[in-house]
């Protein structure tokens, strides 16, 4: 298996010891927004049936995926997490990382993410994605971003006040003391569309939400 620094710095955050309560903490750190953000993930892959979920995690997505009547296949990096996942949706699921995809060519419709970008290889992610997607296959990144102008100073404020309740909460401490670092040092939005246009993506398309504290990149295979 493929290992780098954000594969550490995921493993550092995403433990056994917070699997059981992601899906609290996510609705509640994000103040509820983390769904309307997942709504709009399925809207950018309208019409494509057969879905593979990086990163999916304890499955919030791809519960809401397969709500929606699409067929739903997840690798997440965690073990911990995919048992999570498990246990709430039906879907085939591996361990395994986005860089290195065990799936043969052309096997999916679209290839999204929640939370992965800043994390990642994102050239490594796109040759995989585009290896696996078959033509007119929708690819979508989504992730935190740093944001600018008055709300960045209500986004400081914001994670001092997590860091504060991560003194209470053991399980999330880490995450919450050294999310912001993460965050403000990615630049996975421009490298994104850097690596689309190169591969030979077409209809690249970017937009934010939230004050621009988050953002949803978008491409099509030919």
């Amino acid at each position: 298996m493929l290992v780098h620094g954000g594969h550490v710095a995921a493993r550092r955050f995403f433990t056994s010891a917070n699997a059981g309560s992601y899906g609290t903490v996510v609705r509640i750190a994000t103040l509820g927004r983390d769904f309307a953000w997942k709504r709009e993930i399925i809207k950018s892959i309208l019409g494509r049936k057969s879905v593979l979920e990086l990163a999916c995690g304890t499955g919030i997505l791809s519960s809401i995926l397969t709500e929606s009547g699409k067929s739903v296949t997840g690798i997440d990096l965690s073990f911990e997490y995919l048992r999570t996942a498990r246990s709430k949706v039906e879907f085939g699921s591996v361990q395994g990382t986005a860089e290195m995809l065990p799936y043969r060519d052309g096997s999916f419709d679209a290839v999204a993410s929640s939370y992965l970008a800043k994390y990642v290889d994102v050239n490594g992610v796109i040759e995989e994605g585009w290896r696996v997607l078959r033509p007119g296959g929708r690819i979508v990144f989504h992730d935190f971003t740093f944001p600018d102008g008055i709300m960045r100073g209500l986004w400081i404020t914001y994670f001092d006040i997590l860091r504060l309740t991560g003194r209470f909460i053991a399980s999330w401490r880490t995450v919450f003391n050294q999310l912001d670092l993460v965050i403000r040092d990615s630049k996975w939005v421009d490298q994104t569309m850097d690596a689309l246009e190169m591969k030979g993506f077409r209809d690249i398309a970017c937009k934010y939400y939230t004050a621009g504290t988050a953002a949803i990149v978008s491409a099509e295979k030919p």
